[in-house]
């Protein structure tokens, strides 16, 4: 099977014959935890002081040669790994962290952030706090409204964080740029490629293992969520209380109103009352596979993947539709290892209605009005 190789650049400059070994993540693992940062992780050749090239803030290109993949990256650490005697063997590690992260070492102090959609007001806030020729790309501005907030003090990426949490879309950090997807867009994404037990086609990739996962820890029959403007509210399925007793969580969001703040406590409630619902997480390698139609996708921001997977026991294949919401990689000269993060089909996970919203209508008696 092809091998898949990679570049590594610093700024302009190749220094891929240094690197002895990468390790790379992005994204998250389930569809419940924050977005935090993507890292790049190189170790590298230093018995003449090769890492002393590397400085704080300096740009590492990563590039899966062969595809359209390619991100930035930002060095924030050096680690020295000295030997002794002459230090022949030495090597350096070199810590690199995506956009998502540097968002995470952005701080403002008492910005003004003016009500609007969740996404676009991300991109008006925070576009201009980027390193250069880089920033946020956004479709969709939002199905939900973010609600103003006076001199807000603290991380971007906590606010990002904030908004995305209210909006339940989705994010991808490739090439140079952070690219938000609101939940209709998310909606309407299709299926790109298969994780089955051995590639047989097209955009096919067999695994190696597969973690079939129940929503366990993640089941929910009340929810409460307090916005910034309204008291807390609070949404309950009686029927799982019933069944398992009270299996709850909070969220802290930004909705604009109460009753937008109620109608995500309702669907969190609604989406999340099956603790049969799977996940996974799947390892594929390019020992296996040729991973160039995988890189594309990921650069294109194609997240919807098929699982084909057998119960044990049974013959049957069971095919399920995830949303991939990260992975993670190590790569070495001999080989490329990825484990993929999977959550349950967008569809069911991101469609619900606003009420009283200026954008999504206001409940009128038996109509709905503007």
């Amino acid at each position: 099977m092809t091998r898949q190789v990679w570049q590594i650049q610093l700024g302009a400059t190749d220094k891929t014959t240094q690197v002895e070994s990468l390790t790379y993540s992005t994204g998250r693992q389930t569809q419940f935890d924050s977005w935090g940062p993507g890292s790049l992780v190189l170790t590298i050749l230093n018995n003449n002081g090769q890492a002393n090239a590397y400085d704080l803030n300096d740009k590492i290109i990563l590039t899966a040669t062969g595809t359209s993949f390619y991100q930035w990256f930002y060095v924030q650490e050096v680690l020295f790994n000295d030997l002794a005697g002459n230090g022949k063997g030495s090597t350096a590690t070199i810590i690199c962290n995506d956009l998502v992260g540097r968002l995470g070492r952005i701080q403002v102090f008492e910005q003004d952030i003016p009500t609007d959609q969740t996404i676009k007001q991300l991109a008006d806030a925070f576009d201009s706090l980027f390193p250069s020729g880089t920033g946020f790309t956004y479709i969709g501005g939002g199905d939900s409204i973010a609600a103003a907030e006076d001199k807000y003090t603290g991380t971007a990426l906590n606010r990002m964080n904030l908004n995305m949490l209210t909006e339940q879309g989705w994010l991808g950090c490739t090439d140079e740029r952070i690219y938000l997807y609101s939940r209709s867009e998310v909606e309407v994404f299709t299926s790109s490629i298969t994780f089955a037990r051995s590639a047989s086609g097209s955009f096919q990739f067999g695994y190696s293992d597969i973690k079939r996962i129940a929503l366990g820890s993640d089941y929910l029959n009340t929810c409460t969520v307090t916005p910034p403007v309204a008291p807390a509210q609070n949404a309950q399925n009686s029927t799982g209380v019933g069944f398992y007793d009270t299996y709850g969580t909070e969220f802290a969001t930004v909705d604009d109103t109460g009753s937008q703040a109620l109608s995500f406590a309702q669907w969190q409630v609604l989406t999340r009352s099956d603790p049969d619902e799977l996940s996974f997480q799947i390892s594929i390698s390019d020992t296996a596979n040729n991973l160039t139609e995988f890189f594309d996708s990921v650069y294109s921001n194609e997240p919807v993947v098929t699982v084909s997977y057998q119960k044990p026991g049974s013959g049957t294949n069971f095919n399920s539709t995830q949303i991939m919401q990260g992975f993670s990689m190590t790569v070495t000269p001999a080989r490329t290892d990825i484990q993929v993060f999977t959550s349950p089909n967008n569809i069911s996970y991101l469609t619900f209605f606003t009420l009283n919203s200026a954008t999504n209508g206001v409940l009128d008696t038996s109509t709905l009005g503007w």
